[in-house]
């Protein structure tokens, strides 16, 4: 199935959605959680708007560096990592947090970077990073991303589940 929205931007977007944390909470099974971490307002909002779109339960996205250290302990499936638009003053603490985050099995990193650095990209891909987004990019592109780490996100814990029955029933 295909998912098209036109025209998401960062004015089409309530002033001030999604810019705490914990905009949105569905609970139950199939709890899918992204995090964004940028310095960006309108990438925030953005992603905020096109997770609803793309079927994700929940767009955590901290509004400062203070905030940064709250998210440490969260599960998340999908998580957006501006290094372009650090939040905070240091670009240091948002790399460190993408570094811990994408170590944990099931999560996808999402890197967005500066338009023309290979310095990032090249980082972003021995990291581990799924998908490296050079500049900020908007509408089908971004509705299209969240879809298909939807579906990933959805096989991998199919597949956790499977083998765990498995192991719980020997």
């Amino acid at each position: 199935m295909m998912v098209f929205a036109t025209g998401i931007t960062s004015e089409a977007v309530k002033p001030g959605a999604g810019l705490a944390t914990n905009s949105r909470t569905v609970r139950g099974p199939g709890l899918l959680k992204c995090l964004v971490l940028s310095g960006n307002r309108g990438l925030r909002n953005r992603l905020d708007a096109v997770m609803e779109l793309s079927g994700w339960s929940a767009c955590d996205a901290p509004e400062s560096g203070a905030e940064l250290q709250g998210v440490i302990d969260g599960e998340y499936q999908l998580v957006i990592a501006d290094i372009a638009h650090p939040l905070g003053d240091r670009v240091s603490d948002t790399v460190e947090i993408a570094e811990e985050l994408v170590s944990r099995p099931g999560t996808l990193l999402v890197v967005c970077g500066s338009t023309a650095s290979v310095d990032e990209e090249l980082w972003a891909r021995q990291m581990g990073a799924w998908v490296y987004l050079p500049g900020v990019t908007g509408g089908d592109a971004l509705v299209s991303l969240f879809t298909d780490a939807r579906r990933l996100a959805e096989r991998r814990g199919e597949v956790r589940d499977r083998k765990s029955t498995r192991l719980n029933s020997s």
